[in-house]
């Protein structure tokens, strides 16, 4: 019995002795690293106010889940990235487009760019919810439909998709066309599409295959169906657009013609020029 009440204590010794190592290690939990600390990346938090309602006298308070601020950011810097829009046409703006010294069309294509920002939510359910600039190289077309599609994505959080017209076609076009469904799709659903130089010149030579019709004319026409808006520029006018394809360019005039702003051929109206002129 001695032996046994021996092992016994031995064996409690040895608990406490484990009991006490485990009581006086501490062990670290680190908190984990939330991009945003306020709410833990949930994109919402609780705050309690007061409800409006009183029981004996005393005005009740209830927990209220707020939307935080990080899921606006977040949804902005998703837009963005899907928009396909560079990190240098990211930073431009109306504010950053300078009208000094420059042809009385670009002051009035600037000017149309702000109308339309400014009447985008009341028109864009409606046919006539676009904006084309056309005409000259070089006077800011893209720079102004470029800070159209930037405002609307900042401040409206509107999907925006740029396609520019040479390149983008080249990637419907690659690999014997395989990916040409989905960029299309996705062409005639996005919130709003920038087509940016509409049939680019080559060489000084308009080119337009019949296959590169079909695909913007099916991508226009979808839109114009559906009242989806479009930004438009193109180095082309109307009367060579209408000679490309008359349905296609008819649609596009209509779905625009409360804001489109034409500039004609001018070198004088191309800032890329301008200091040449400025010296003679």
């Amino acid at each position: 019995m001695q032996k046994s009440g021996d092992r016994m204590a031995a064996v409690m010794e040895e608990l406490q002795a484990r009991s006490q190592l485990y009581s006086e290690t501490t062990v670290a939990i680190e908190e984990p690293n939330y991009n945003c600390p306020k709410c833990k990346d949930t994109g919402s938090y609780l705050i309690r106010k007061k409800n409006g309602y009183y029981i004996r006298g005393v005005e009740v308070e209830q927990d209220y889940y707020v939307v935080c601020e990080c899921s606006r950011i977040l949804k902005i810097n998703k837009l963005i990235k899907s928009s396909a829009i560079t990190k240098a046409f990211q930073k431009m703006s109306l504010k950053n487009f300078s009208t000094d010294n420059v042809h009385p069309k670009v002051v009035e294509m600037k000017s149309k760019a702000k109308q339309y920002y400014a009447a985008f939510e009341e028109i864009r359910g409606f046919r006539q919810n676009s904006i084309m600039l056309i005409g000259q190289p070089g006077c800011g077309k893209t720079h102004l439909l470029t800070a159209i599609s930037n405002y609307l994505m900042h401040t409206k959080q509107v999907p925006v998709l740029y396609f520019p017209y040479k390149d983008g076609l080249n990637n419907i076009a690659a690999n014997n066309f395989e990916r040409k469904n989905e960029i299309m799709d996705r062409m005639k659903e996005v919130d709003v599409l920038f087509i940016d130089d509409l049939f680019k010149p080559i060489g000084g030579k308009v080119n337009v295959k019949s296959w590169q019709t079909e695909i913007i004319f099916e991508v226009v026409n979808s839109r114009y169906l559906s009242n989806k808006p479009l930004l438009i520029s193109s180095e082309l006018s109307l009367d060579d657009m209408l000679y490309i394809d008359e349905a296609l360019t008819s649609r596009l005039f209509e779905m625009s013609q409360d804001f489109i702003v034409t500039i004609e051929k001018d070198k004088k109206a191309n800032y890329r020029l301008g200091k040449i002129f400025e010296k003679r």
